[in-house]
């Protein structure tokens, strides 16, 4: 059975290399789970600046909206999975909606929060069945002010319960501030 290790904070905080030197402890053999999508330059040059700093040995798949899919059908071959990252996730799931977002209807809105934690407790279950711990990225969205638009702010409530689950969920949770691993919650 396969445990699930949260790695949160800010933007740029630090996140991902932190996330990427934990689960070097649990193995050599490590799939990446990697769910950005190239959709403009720059994230053309993210992209390939998070290749560059992951071991060229790593598994990658993308699965920008079903991960739970790749941890399901990997969680029994490799010693460790790695998801980078579950902010970037919802925000691929709502974006894929298609919503009017000038007047968004509140029901659409609860179908695709449903919708995306059901992708979320697919995940969680995909885990328990597993061998592999999981190392899940995500970015900590309820620090700031309150979003002026119905998307941001729709993406920070369902992004924020996101990570209330998965933190659940957790063995253990670090938040990553300036560069700085926090534990706060686990052995």
């Amino acid at each position: 059975m396969g445990r699930i290790v949260l790695v949160t904070g800010g933007a740029r905080s630090g996140k991902s290399r932190f996330a990427e030197e934990l689960i070097t402890g649990f193995g050599s053999d490590i799939a990446y789970i990697a769910t950005a999508r190239v959709l403009d330059e720059e994230m053309v040059d993210r992209i390939a600046r998070h290749r560059l700093q992951r071991p060229p040995i790593w598994r990658t798949f993308e699965a920008p909206e079903q991960p739970s899919a790749v941890v399901a059908a990997e969680g029994h071959r490799h010693d460790g999975l790695l998801l980078d990252c579950l902010t970037v996730l919802v925000t691929n799931r709502i974006l894929a909606q298609g919503v009017e977002w000038d007047r968004p209807d509140r029901t659409r809105l609860n179908g695709i929060e449903a919708a995306v934690m059901a992708e979320i407790e697919a995940m969680i279950t995909a885990v328990d069945a597993g061998r592999a711990d999981l190392v899940a990225v995500t970015n900590e969205v309820g620090c700031g002010i309150v979003p002026a638009t119905p998307l941001a702010r729709f993406f920070r409530d369902c992004a924020g319960r996101v990570n209330q689950r998965m933190a659940a969920a957790a063995a253990e949770v670090y938040w990553v501030v300036s560069g700085i691993p926090v534990r706060i919650k686990g052995a």
